[in-house]
């Protein structure tokens, strides 16, 4: 990771900082108070530093005093259901506009934002049951079997 005034240089100017670079950090932060490493107010003031910061530099200063390779948070059986409850609630209210008033633009409106949610929400739901039956698992390791002899 870069430390601060390490600057990546392109044509002589600093390298912009991009959003994924600030949602790393942020992301990174938010790991660091939920394992106790912050302060609620430290964690509000490097987040809102963070989302106004111009350079990389001012980016690696907010997590410079954190130990490399700290990860957010990984996905709960909670994530999960709030995802289905978004899915059911998205179908509802879908069903309804069309059951009801498909002709009203507002309707319509509520009807396409349920229809995006229908489309979209459904493979990230997946992917959090993955990961969470993944995390339920044991470390991959293999059962224990029998110990080689040692005068073979």
């Amino acid at each position: 990771m870069m430390r601060p005034g390490e600057e990546i240089v392109a044509n002589g100017a600093a390298l912009p900082v991009t959003y994924a670079d600030r949602e790393r950090v942020i992301r990174t932060l938010k790991a660091a108070y939920v394992q106790g490493r912050l302060t609620e107010a430290e964690h509000d003031e490097r987040t809102a530093q963070a989302s106004a910061s111009r350079s990389r530099a001012e980016l690696a200063a907010l997590t410079a005093d954190l130990p490399d390779g700290l990860t957010a948070v990984p996905p709960t059986a909670r994530d999960v259901r709030i995802a289905v409850g978004m899915i059911v609630a998205a179908a509802g209210v879908l069903a309804a506009i069309l059951l009801t008033n498909p002709d009203n633009i507002l309707a319509f409106m509520a009807a396409l934002g349920a229809i995006a949610t229908l489309i979209l929400v459904p493979p990230i739901t997946v992917g959090l049951i993955i990961d969470v039956r993944h995390q339920k698992r044991p470390g991959g390791q293999l059962p224990p079997g029998p110990t080689p002899s040692a005068g073979g």
